[in-house]
């Protein structure tokens, strides 16, 4: 059964109220009958309903409870010269003015360090959806919509959930969406100048250190596959194809990163049950490796991959068969470079856990799955800054 709100039962009455005097008023009309008074009060209601559709909010209150400030306790420890003149998050000591985490607790519960957190914030305070419009509210601190959002994404589970968020932060349901929407869309338009390919010349430089390190020349990336499980089975006709060979229901996702852990390329929102080699032949890599690759430049990656020009992967140990001595010692030496890739993909996923049970339900509107993507982009954005402020 929907539920409806209180301004639209109020407004549903005040109709139906005025539907009977328009009734009412024809009839008067009819007979030719003038009541000054009658028509008075139609006029009333007809302004009144105007004046109800136009405002969001007729029930609220003059005054809203609010809870303490737990964002500026988590950040420098409050400030003892605020407005109100009370912080029902302190305990009233002035001696010292410390924050309410120390470094490591900061660091476990928004996934990065203060001084990266403060790095971030620059790069994001500017984007105009953090602008406040000349009629609307003033936006709350962007760091704090920040916290939010890092909250929400470093958070496995039901743990990320609205009310958790508002026993967290003391704000209100919608305004936890409200502040990682805005996060999220800051964070994405950032996604070309940190997620980016290497040009030739960085290449050249990339080749020349893993080589250097583990022995393979001319590479230039490190691919390989990975699944981010769904908390709940896909609302579509093709929910069987999310079902994936180690989770109930997942997303494919290819991920291409460098030696340094840098995410350089990725493709996701495949179903959980396409191979690590149909996602790749998804990607602008595969379907364009010269504008991406040098004539003697590769990638590498496990033996899900076919064989290319482009692309060195490991020899495939086939049924009731043994690889030779010269292609175990191969695999052997391939696996010290392609497990950069296995640390880079348990980075993302240990620093936003979020990715480990993505609670957001997957409908035939493309803008449900699209919302997911959305957050993956962010997540990698802010990995590649945290491995680049590294």
């Amino acid at each position: 059964m929907p539920r409806f709100s209180k301004k639209h039962q109020y407004l549903r009455g005040l109709r139906k109220i005025l539907k009977g005097r328009i009734l009412r008023r024809a009839i008067r009309i009819e007979d030719d009958d003038d009541d000054s008074f009658e028509d008075s009060s139609d006029l009333y209601f007809a302004a009144k309903v105007k004046k109800v559709e136009s405002r969001r909010y007729i029930f609220r209150k003059a005054s809203y409870r609010k809870g303490c400030d737990r964002f500026s306790a988590d950040l420098d420890g409050g400030d003892d010269s605020s407005e109100s003149g009370d912080d029902s998050c302190s305990d009233g000591g002035k001696a010292e003015n410390l924050p309410w985490l120390t470094d490591e607790e900061f660091l476990q519960k928004y996934r990065m360090s203060r001084q990266s957190f403060d790095r971030v914030l620059k790069e994001i305070e500017q984007h105009p959806v953090f602008q406040s419009t000349s009629n609307g509210r003033k936006q709350a601190p962007v760091s704090h919509q920040l916290m939010v959002f890092l909250k929400y994404v470093g958070t496995e589970g039901n743990g990320a959930s609205n009310a958790n968020q508002r026993h967290t932060f003391s704000i209100g349901y919608g305004t936890a969406t409200t502040y990682r929407n805005r996060v999220t869309r800051a964070l994405c338009s950032l996604r070309d100048r940190y997620i980016q390919w290497p040009d030739a010349e960085e290449r050249q430089q990339i080749a020349r250190e893993i080589h250097m390190l583990y022995g393979f020349p001319h590479c230039v990336a490190i691919a390989d596959g990975t699944l981010f499980p769904l908390a709940t089975e896909p609302q579509t006709e093709d929910s069987p194809d999310y079902n994936g060979r180690k989770h109930a229901f997942s997303l494919s996702t290819m991920i291409v990163c460098d030696h340094r852990r840098k995410i350089r390329y990725y493709l996701a929102g495949y179903p959980g049950s396409a191979h690590d080699n149909r996602v790749f032949k998804g990607t602008e890599l595969k379907k364009e490796p010269h504008s991406h690759f040098a004539h003697n430049q590769y990638l590498v990656g496990d033996s899900a991959f076919e064989n290319d020009w482009f692309v060195v992967p490991a020899f495939k140990k086939l049924p009731n068969m043994s690889l030779d001595r010269d292609e175990e010692q191969f695999n052997t030496k391939l696996s010290q470079l392609r497990i950069i890739s296995e640390h880079c993909i348990g980075m993302l996923k240990g620093r936003f856990p979020w990715l480990r049970q993505i609670r957001l339900l997957i409908k035939e509107d493309v803008r449900y799955l699209r919302k997911i993507l959305f957050l993956i982009d962010a997540t990698v954005v802010l990995h590649n800054m945290l491995v680049e402020f590294w």
